[in-house]
């Protein structure tokens, strides 16, 4: 007499994962989109708060000092942001990089890279070649600030050689860089209250 198989049941609890749960997908567009950075502005002063019109949309930053702009020859600099996971830890760090191509070795800008190199949290924001208002402008260090890390400053060789600085600026931060809620100059000098834009 054959005995019929053993059925095992076995219950497994579900994890609490709701908070992760993605609230929606993505589609393709317009091919309306430009690669690299047009510029970075950097602060010399201090940010009170960073308000959120939406998440990862920042439509107020409170504070004091002015962002001075360093302007960027086209296809010569760029931001990147690595997602770093370590499951084993359950952590999650955002590695945000701007590389950043300077033209001409000169007294003015050596002065600058030297108290840079000296700051230990530096808020930035990089000016991308895209022109909507969710997407031209990333504010980057919000949270613990970048670094100049690393650097050359270097004549070149042949006369066609480039002349100038070559530097990165790097930092972690435990959120994905957010976008600034502006579309030019003027409307991001209204989203940064108190600060001067120069």
């Amino acid at each position: 007499m054959n005995n019929p198989p053993i059925k095992h049941t076995t219950n497994f609890k579900k994890p609490n994962i709701m908070s992760c749960d993605i609230t929606s997908g993505f589609t393709l567009g317009c091919r309306d989109n430009t690669g690299g950075i047009k510029s970075v502005y950097i602060l010399s002063g201090s940010v009170s708060s960073v308000v959120d019109a939406s998440e990862g949309l920042i439509n107020a930053v409170s504070g004091s000092g002015t962002f001075y702009n360093f302007e960027l020859f086209r296809q010569t600099s760029d931001y990147s942001e690595e997602v770093a996971v370590v499951p084993e830890n359950g952590t999650v760090v955002y590695n945000q990089t701007a590389n950043l191509s300077f033209f001409k070795l000169q007294t003015s800008l050596r002065n600058q890279v030297k108290v840079l190199a000296q700051n230990p949290t530096i808020r930035m924001i990089v000016e991308t070649n895209n022109s909507d208002d969710t997407s031209k402008y990333i504010y980057v260090g919000e949270e613990y600030g970048m670094q100049l890390l690393s650097g050359t400053g270097a004549t070149g060789t042949a006369f066609s050689d480039k002349n100038g600085y070559s530097l990165t600026f790097t930092g972690v931060e435990p959120l994905p860089a957010s976008f600034i809620s502006a579309s030019n100059a003027t409307e991001l000098a209204a989203v940064l209250s108190n600060f001067t834009l120069a």
